[in-house]
């Protein structure tokens, strides 16, 4: 009989500590691992998603999350006088905060949805400093189906995957839109950086992220805020996917007072929960 080999990888090779944690912990977790205790399991772990920046959203004064708006005055002085990207603008909120909190600031608010667009459109028609353009992002140019709830078309869940809005309702309407890239839309209208990228597109964050390749390998992007939401499970998006595309870019989660918990270097453990979460990339080198 051929002897078996027991094989350990770099990350899970013994050590004295690990075997003393092991020895120490077990029977704690022998008492509160049980079905018996699973409300504890759960209450536990809710606090914990709590504690890193998951399923944080206490409502803030200006449309948005507490977390983004303390985020976004913490670094307002990035924004004064540049170029930002509000992709997914919806009823134009996140646009309409930026305006009032970086006054010099350029912003482009991209909202595919027919009648979404038209409520953004009116509602932007005299902040002098938001151009709204109604057209979705994703990783190629062209026209797209976007999908909604038939009951509720214009809701802030619509997307470009029809998958991702079923996870919530099998009655679907669905809209033909145009669709561009960054990297295209940045060409076409000359612009040579973006100062604030903010991604907001139900699980289609990561195609936006793939139309902006050219600009990303340049480091022409100063730092990014994307959502990482249950949405990615219908669109088969991970979180290593997005850090093999942000590569060139340190990636952090938001925190409720506005700072940022690096993520860096990927673990799976930290990085793959599907609970609705915002994160912020900023280019390696850079600090926040």
């Amino acid at each position: 009989m051929v002897g078996m080999t027991t094989v350990h990888t770099a990350m899970w090779r013994p050590s004295r500590l690990r075997h003393w944690l092991a020895v120490l912990t077990y029977p704690v977790f022998l008492v509160l691992n049980r079905p018996s205790l699973g409300w504890f399991a759960d209450l536990a772990y809710d606090f914990a998603l709590r504690c890193s920046g998951i399923a944080v959203t206490f409502p803030g004064k200006g449309g948005l999350t507490r977390s983004e708006e303390n985020f976004l005055r913490r670094h307002r002085d990035r924004f004064q006088n540049g170029i930002l990207f509000d992709i997914g603008a919806n009823h134009g909120s996140y646009a309409l905060y930026l305006s009032r909190i970086a006054a010099g600031a350029k912003i482009y608010a991209f909202e595919p949805h027919p009648a979404t667009f038209a409520f953004l459109d009116k509602r932007m028609e005299n902040v002098g400093s938001v151009e709204v353009v109604n057209a979705a992002m994703a990783d190629k140019p062209g026209e797209m189906k976007l999908y909604d709830f038939r009951s509720e078309d214009g809701s802030t869940q619509a997307s470009l995957s029809a998958s991702a809005v079923a996870l919530y309702s099998a009655d679907l309407v669905e809209h033909t839109v145009t669709c561009t890239t960054v990297d295209a839309f940045m060409e076409k209208f000359g612009l040579k950086r973006i100062d604030l990228l903010k991604i907001d597109t139900e699980g289609h964050d990561l195609s936006v992220m793939r139309g902006a390749a050219k600009v990303l390998r340049q480091g022409l992007i100063g730092m990014i805020q994307f959502e990482f939401i249950p949405a990615n499970i219908a669109t088969g998006v991970t979180m290593h996917a997005i850090f093999e595309a942000l590569s060139g870019y340190r990636i952090g989660r938001m925190c409720l007072n506005g700072s940022v918990r690096w993520l860096d270097p990927y673990d799976v453990k930290r990085c793959e929960i599907y609970v609705t979460q915002n994160l912020v990339a900023v280019p390696l080198g850079h600090s926040l």
